[in-house]
């Protein structure tokens, strides 16, 4: 077996292809909440189901993402990145009744919707969306709805005894949509006829502040009138459309079982489900979308490129990971260094190759930009060309530019507040001074990386305490690249600069 069919998108792909050899085209799924802006960690997800179709593929297999959107969806709360307060009216009705706050789309949810297919046009070269509203509404779903109320005693016996006690007492799989007030999270069904696909009805439920008209009324499930709680409406989506495969995070892992076993009642096959980790804060701890602090999927894409975001989703998807700033830029430089001939290259360069830059760094380009202290990326591409060639450069201007803004983001947003002025030993200037001076002497990286050894062990100071220093000085930081490569890098002038501007500032 070669290295590359080791890789876990083949093994998800012969599990696919075993359970259904004589399948001619594989159906693979994923979802969306059109609660909210779609994000990187969105198409992240997408972009880990086309790493199993391009397998399949490899395979001689034919097959089909679809992205579905649960847009049908009741809006609970106001996001806090759309200023728009009068939402408040609006909560507890489906997103895609909900006026849109920017006024552009037809609806709340279909300018949600309408993000995500531009995004998925920018990153994924094949995949079809789908809209949970349309499939209610169009007849999609109709045959799965009246199979699922055909079945209704035995999905409420799947159900229920997975529900806290507290919650069991006048709950129902279906939320039908309040035909007065337009809510779907404050109707209570009374009674359902299984044959014709029809439920009676209050809208007197209520949740958080939000509480329901007082409304009865008795409608048919079909039409788009409402539709099934999402562990129903998950079985609802594998059984209409024949999924295969689908993966969900580790937290899900209790609501996919119960979601086979409904398929399983009215006639259909679970999918292939792929479970994966969860992405963890630096401190270990779930990351919470609703504070929105520190480094997520949400905000990836300002620091990190989608090649980064492509690379963190490949890698170990069953391994939990702690997202930090550190996180970043190791799997921007990595990608940014990756051979073709790395089996992982073809799935991260999926879109085409990358440009040659000759070695360049994310992290190059985030030292100089916090040496030089300069956030023009004109002045940047000038000093990038003088060590990385000015050809290759211009070459490849529209990704370097791309590169130096989420540097410059990176460096406002985690740099410039955390840089302390440090405060040196008179013997410590002095070995400071030696390599000012060294500098001059040579224009070799290697020579001045040796000297730096050779100045520390000449005074009785280990190398690795003298590096601190100088990252001290010239970074305001612990740690830091490799000094030959980055005197180069700045220049002999920036140095002495940098030199003098730290003993400068810590004179006072």
């Amino acid at each position: 077996m070669s290295t590359e069919n080791k890789l876990w998108p083949h093994q998800e792909a012969k599990r696919i292809v075993e359970r259904w050899p004589q399948k001619e085209k594989y159906i693979l799924q994923t979802g969306f909440g059109a609660s909210g802006h779609p994000h990187m960690g969105t198409i992240g997800e997408v972009v880990r189901t086309y790493y199993v179709a391009m397998a399949l593929k490899d395979l001689g297999k034919e097959s089909e993402i679809i992205v579905f959107s649960d847009d049908m969806d009741g809006l609970r709360k106001i996001p806090k990145n759309i200023d728009a307060p009068w939402l408040a009216d609006h909560l507890g009705k489906p997103v895609t009744m909900i006026p849109d706050p920017y006024g552009t789309a037809k609806s709340f949810g279909h300018h949600m919707d309408e993000e995500l297919v531009e995004m998925m046009a920018r990153t994924v070269p094949s995949a079809r969306f789908m809209s949970a509203t349309d499939a209610y509404a169009n007849g999609t779903f109709d045959e799965g709805i009246r199979k699922m109320f055909r079945h209704m005693q035995g999905i409420l016996d799947l159900t229920l005894p997975t529900m806290r006690e507290e919650n069991r007492e006048g709950w129902f799989p279906w939320f039908p949509i309040c035909e007065n007030c337009g809510k779907i999270y404050t109707t209570k069904v009374e009674s359902y006829d299984g044959e014709n696909a029809t439920v009676t009805y209050s809208c007197t439920g209520e949740f958080r502040d939000v509480k329901g008209c007082g409304h009865h009324g008795t409608q048919s499930a079909l039409g788009g009138r409402g539709k099934f709680f999402w562990k129903a409406d998950w079985a609802l989506r594998w059984y209409v459309f024949g999924v295969n495969f689908e993966m969900h995070g580790k937290d899900l892992i209790d609501s996919a079982k119960l979601s086979g076993e409904i398929v399983k009642l009215i006639g259909g096959k679970p999918p292939v489900n792929m479970v994966y980790e969860l992405f963890l804060t630096e401190e270990g701890r779930k990351i919470s979308k609703s504070t929105g602090a520190g480094i997520s999927m949400e905000n990836w894409g300002r620091w990190g490129t989608q090649d980064s975001l492509n690379l963190l989703m490949f890698k170990n998807p069953k391994q939990q990971k702690k997202l930090g700033t550190d996180s970043i830029i190791q799997y921007t430089d990595e990608t940014l260094t990756m051979t073709k001939e790395d089996p992982q290259y073809r799935f991260i360069y999926y879109h085409g190759d990358r440009p040659d830059l000759g070695g360049l760094r994310y992290s190059d380009i985030i030292n100089l930009v916090n040496a030089i202290s300069v956030t023009d990326p004109d002045q940047l591409l000038e000093y990038l060309g003088r060590s990385f060639g000015h050809d290759r450069i211009r070459q490849n201007e529209v990704f370097v530019r791309e590169l130096l803004g989420k540097a410059i983001n990176y460096y406002e947003d985690f740099i410039l507040p955390t840089r302390e002025v440090p405060t040196l030993t008179d013997a410590q200037w002095a070995l400071v001074d030696k390599f000012d001076r060294l500098i001059d002497e040579t224009n070799d990286g290697d020579a001045i990386q040796t000297g730096v050894f050779t100045i520390a062990k000449e005074n009785g100071m280990a190398p690795k305490d003298f590096f601190q220093v100088l990252y001290g000085v010239l970074l305001g930081a612990e740690s830091g690249p490799r000094i030959g490569g980055f005197v180069k890098l700045v220049g002999k002038d920036r140095i002495h600069e940098l030199v003098s501007k730290a003993r400068s500032a810590q004179q006072g």
